[in-house]
């Protein structure tokens, strides 16, 4: 079981696949077809511990079998970056941790991701009184903005960054001075985002692949930006099956590694 009881934050990447995951249905490519398991990617999320309280950033549709893969204990707070299908189609399986915690659990969002789930899952957010008898999840949403929020045992602030024609969320988590910064999808590398991630002890960004992409940066974008902002360590995630962990990991310069699915680190 994944235990929540250091002291020191922990990260553990529960996965580090894009929207389609990785194998891709129907593909025998060179990583769909590969043995190497740091190419079998589930999509996108991060279990974040410390001092027993354990933060969830984002919901995927693979969240049931991440959540039984890594015996995850609890489950204390919910962030969501932004409400594609791919971060938020997993929050029904909350319901299980309401009854292993016998209370809801809060969710932190920026406003236009509270627009995007109300819709989606109108049963937790806004449920009618027949469906307020249902076993669903109890989740208490709060719009964040710009502000600083107290999670637990760390201080978050999150950033508005744009997403293609959408947009998505950095979340920065900071304790006892140090700074961990979570973006898995962003298209651009704004003045506002640089600043950031400026400094921080370690950040998880989107890499999508090599090719331009109209919704997520490249690898080559992503590891520029993380060093011109003397990032301490970096990490790329939301990775395509276009790119085999293997190679990737050594073409990256230092101090940019490539995440992948079980990965789990101090910050």
């Amino acid at each position: 079981m994944t235990s929540t009881a250091s002291k020191t934050p922990r990260v553990l990447v529960l996965g580090s696949g894009t929207s389609t995951g990785v194998p891709l249905i129907g593909c025998r490519c060179e990583v769909c077809a590969s043995r190497d398991p740091r190419d079998c990617r589930l999509r996108s999320s991060v279990y974040i511990t410390c001092g027993g309280f354990a933060a969830l950033i984002d919901v995927s549709p693979d969240f049931r079998q991440q959540a039984l893969r890594h015996e995850l204990p609890r489950v204390d707070a919910i962030l969501l970056t932004h409400p594609h299908a791919d971060h938020v189609f997993g929050l029904d399986d909350i319901r299980r941790y309401n009854t292993l915690q016998q209370a809801s659990i809060p969710a932190y969002v920026r406003d236009f991701t509270f627009r995007g789930v109300s819709r989606m899952f109108s049963y937790i957010v806004a449920p009618t009184e027949a469906q307020k008898g249902m076993y669903r999840p109890q989740i208490e949403f709060h719009e964040t903005g710009d502000a600083t929020v107290d999670v637990g045992p760390f201080s978050m602030t999150s950033l508005e960054i744009p997403h293609g024609p959408a947009r998505s969320t950095a979340f920065k988590l900071e304790h006892q001075g140090r700074a961990f910064v979570y973006a898995p999808d962003c298209s651009e590398m704004s003045d506002a985002f640089r600043a950031f991630i400026r400094g921080a002890d370690c950040v998880m960004l989107d890499g999508l692949r090599d090719r331009e992409h109209a919704g997520h940066l490249t690898i080559e974008n992503s590891v520029a930006a993380m060093r011109e902002a003397g990032v301490r360590r970096g990490f790329i995630t939301h990775i395509s099956h276009d790119i085999p962990h293997a190679r990737l990991e050594q073409r990256l310069p230092p101090p940019v590694a490539a995440a992948y699915d079980g990965l789990s680190f101090e910050w």
